[in-house]
């Protein structure tokens, strides 16, 4: 397969908000208590974080972490977990049916972004309400012990607060109004219609508790309820969100799956555009692609999923479609961190990354935030040709679902970026041909580059393989640098490559 590109630094989509690097952790599973919180582990700090994970999360930057859930949020009292650890009660947990023993609560969830939180990258923190079985006077109450000031407003909960020794406010940015209640499986299931009065009314007395903070409402990725509630509680909400899981034995059916999130987050993009004409807003509505992942294999306990190759080309693939709709789509979390559907895995003794957060460091590190307008050109019959797959999601255990096909995907796709400082190029380029090595010809069109290009590359001659404890670097990228840039360059199969450039002045 021949492929050609022209790059055109003048030609400018926009820029990609950091936030899209965005992480998840809920208590489900091995996530929060042995994931993050490890007490008594020789990995583990002084606060009970392990010191592996905190590492390997600083390494690639968390700019925004959500908690306490998804589906766990929905009935979650939050001032179950302040207080004295021993002294907190343990409740049931109605959405993974577990005992919850609220030994990591707010506090430390507030005290893990600081651990995650480096000089370069700060990492904000993102709070899920309850609105199942919780109040707006709870959630009000809640907003009021983390960001308000105590000395300006000394309220029951900012003293309460102050008492517990923080005297400076959380100031806590995001706040999520419920969690997937468009579903049945959630607690607190409502219409659109419910759901956006509830919506209203939060982010009303949210605001007026604090004015400063970002509301996100429940998408449903299905265009009737994104609209109804997008019409009636445009005019207060920030974000609206979006959840997508997919993921297949079959390998195209995963890969591919990467172009199906691409258009349904244009499809959201568009129900956006229609509700905004409908309102009276002075800044657009962005959204929050705040769940997203490879999820079928373990749909029950532990929920740990072990994460292929191929699981990594459609990680890749996904910040593709975000970067092309940067514009819009402004923050993403990936579902979840560590060990429930973990890209992280932990042992009492070790760690074991996954391809998925190989991809992570590729794009947060080696990829720049202005992203420029490209078109890749085939030149042989090969090139031209594109893939479908069936990406219904296969639930093991479960009855086969009926087909879901996705058409006309590309085998190769890219993006190039610029750094905002000027200084660096980049192009990222996946091959998702299973056994093809694609040659792709780059024309820098008269860019000026110093001598040098660093490819970083993860591949591997099997699409499935996985990195486990016994062989954790069995998928591991590297890197190589030319000195002198000819022109093309090999993309094996089954590959996600950055190449970047350094700039003149």
């Amino acid at each position: 397969m021949r492929y050609a590109m022209t790059i055109d630094t003048a030609r400018r989509i926009g820029e990609v908000n950091p936030l899209v690097f965005g992480h998840f952790i809920e208590h489900l599973g091995r996530c929060i208590y042995g994931g993050v919180s490890d007490p008594g582990s020789p990995l583990a700090d002084a606060q009970g974080f392990r010191t592996d994970v905190l590492a390997a999360m600083r390494k690639i930057g968390v700019p925004v972490l959500r908690w306490p859930g998804g589906n766990f949020a929905s009935n979650y009292h939050w001032e179950d977990g302040i207080g004295p650890r021993d002294k907190r009660p343990a409740r049931f947990d109605l959405a993974w049916r577990s005992v919850e023993p609220n030994t990591f609560g707010t506090e430390e969830f507030l005290a893990y972004c600081d651990a995650l939180s480096t000089s370069e990258r700060p990492c904000r923190p993102y709070i899920c309400l309850n609105t199942g079985t919780g109040t707006l006077d709870e959630a009000v109450r809640w907003l009021e012990y983390c960001n308000l000031d105590a000395e300006r407003f000394p309220s029951y909960h900012a003293r309460w607060r102050r008492l517990r020794g923080r005297t400076e406010p959380y100031a806590v940015p995001f706040w999520g109004i419920g969690n997937e209640v468009y579903g049945a499986w959630q607690v607190g299931h409502a219409t659109a219609e419910a759901y956006a009065q509830k919506c209203v009314q939060y982010a009303r007395f949210l605001k007026a508790v604090d004015p400063g903070v970002k509301v996100v409402a429940v998408g449903a990725d299905n265009p009737d309820w994104d609209l109804e509630v997008l019409r009636r509680t445009g005019n207060l909400l920030d974000y609206i969100s979006i959840h997508q899981y997919y993921g297949r034995d079959d390998y195209y059916g995963t890969v591919a799956a990467a172009a199906a999130v691409e258009r349904r987050l244009k499809l959201l993009c568009s129900v956006v555009d229609v509700a905004e004409a409908m309102l009276q807003r002075d800044r657009p509505i962005e959204i929050a692609f705040d769940e997203w992942n490879i999820w079928y294999q373990s749909r029950q306990r532990p929920w740990e999923e072990f994460y292929a190759l191929k699981d990594a080309l459609f990680a890749a693939g996904v910040f593709h479609a975000m970067y092309r709709l940067c514009t819009r789509v402004t923050m993403a979390n990936l579902a979840q961190m560590v060990n429930a559907l973990g890209m992280l895995h932990t042992t009492p003794t070790s760690l074991v990354l996954s391809p998925i957060y190989h991809v992570l460091d590729m794009y947060s590190n080696y990829t720049g935030r202005v992203v420029l307008d490209t078109a890749l050109q085939p030149e042989d019959d090969e090139a031209r040709e594109t893939l479908s797959a069936d990406i219904a999601v296969q639930v093991h255990g479960r009855p086969v679902p009926p087909p879901r096909v996705v058409k006309g995907v590309p085998y190769l796709d890219a993006v190039a970026t610029l750094d905002g400082a000027g200084k660096r190029l980049s192009l990222a380029v996946i091959n998702r041909h299973q056994s093809l090595t694609a040659t792709l010809r780059v024309d820098l069109n008269q860019v000026r580059t110093r001598s040098g290009v660093e490819i970083h590359q993860l591949t591997g001659p099997d699409p499935m393989q996985q990195n486990t404890v016994e062989r954790p670097d069995a998928v591991s990228p590297t890197t190589r640098r030319l000195g002198i840039w000819t022109g093309p360059v090999e993309l094996p199969p089954c590959s996600v490559t950055v190449l970047e450039w350094p700039l003149q002045p």
